[in-house]
């Protein structure tokens, strides 16, 4: 996947609702044309890399700088894929061009993860959320203009007042690596479920792991849910979540997820980063959790089940449980 101050608290947002799938307006003055802003600050509610909701961020390899200007309530599409039980929200983000001269739009993606947990939204495009033009597209943006765009995600059910964590990863023209900024508010509505707990380690270093607990490391696998037998296999799925406990962001997951069964440890499936599931860079001192999907030979079940986790670098996790 491709990858300023603070302004004030996640409750200041700008009163400015976007129409149409992204547009380039002129915004009031920015600040200095390309230069690097000193880091921000770090408040109790934000760490210092990660700006409030409306305020701006410079990104590292060029003369723009970031911005989620609104983050709401929507009705999804009519084609859009919304799971069921699932709320749809549109997320406004802006990039201003501070330099002198007219520049192509970087090749942008939005993440947006909710709650203690980071967990995932799923990105949809219709009326009103046509998000980011392709790459190819060949947008330019003349000095001191700002590209919007309207961004559509479907969040989990009891999201509402949750914390919601924004990373917006821009490649820019002619680069290879993508810069990230990160973005931090809440989501629109009143909280219906408390919110999820922070991660604690619940298993001491150099002991197995069973499914459902948190490694040292800052690791954890949930059990498998199992769908039922379809042609002798078993659809599953499963959370894996990472903590990033550093004070700088971590690259993304990139956790290589295996599946065993049996006494033998027989591989039932591989998924990787990126390919299997959706991976992006995660704040620090924040969490991202994703459901990662399965699939296991309908003999597996009952049975004991091993889920191997690989870091980067070739560290590997070893999490237990049970197939019921």
């Amino acid at each position: 996947m491709k990858t300023a101050s603070l302004a004030g608290a996640a409750s200041v947002l700008l009163a400015l609702v976007l129409t149409g799938c992204g547009q380039n307006d002129t915004p009031a003055p920015a600040g200095s044309s390309g230069s690097r802003q000193p880091a921000a600050a770090g408040s109790a509610e934000h760490p210092a890399a990660i700006a409030a909701f409306g305020s701006a961020r410079p990104l590292e390899s060029g003369p723009w700088t970031a911005s989620v200007r609104t983050l709401q309530e929507m009705t999804p599409p009519a084609k859009a894929s919304v799971p069921s039980g699932w709320s749809a929200a549109r997320v406004t983000v802006a990039l201003t061009n501070t330099g002198a001269d007219i520049a192509l739009l970087p090749d942008a993606s939005v993440t947006v993860r909710v709650g203690e947990l980071g967990l995932e939204t799923v990105p949809f495009t219709g009326q009103g959320a046509g998000g980011f033009p392709e790459p190819d597209a060949g947008t330019k943006v003349a000095p001191g203009d700002t590209f919007t765009a309207d961004v559509g995600v479907a969040v989990p059910p009891h999201s509402a007042g949750q914390r919601a964590t924004v990373t917006l990863e821009a490649t820019q023209a002619g680069l290879a690596q993508a810069d990230a900024v990160f973005f931090e508010g809440k989501m629109p509505g009143s909280p219906t479920a408390p919110a999820s707990s922070v991660p604690e380690v619940t298993a001491a270093a150099g002991t197995k792991l069973s499914l459902g607990q948190w490694s040292p490391e800052g690791v954890r696998v949930s059990p498998l849910e199992l769908a039922a037998e379809d042609n002798g296999r078993r659809e599953a799925s499963l959370e894996l979540s990472v903590h990033n406990d550093s004070d700088e962001p971590r690259s993304g997951m990139g956790i290589t997820v295996r599946v065993l069964f049996g006494a033998e440890l027989t591989t039932a499936d591989t998924v990787s980063a990126g390919l299997g599931y959706h991976d992006a860079p995660i704040a620090p001192h924040r969490t991202a959790t994703h459901t990662v999907h399965v699939s296991l030979p309908s003999r597996a079940v009952p049975g004991p089940v091993t889920v191997d986790a690989e870091q980067r670098g070739g560290d590997r996790l070893m999490f237990e449980g049970t197939l019921r």
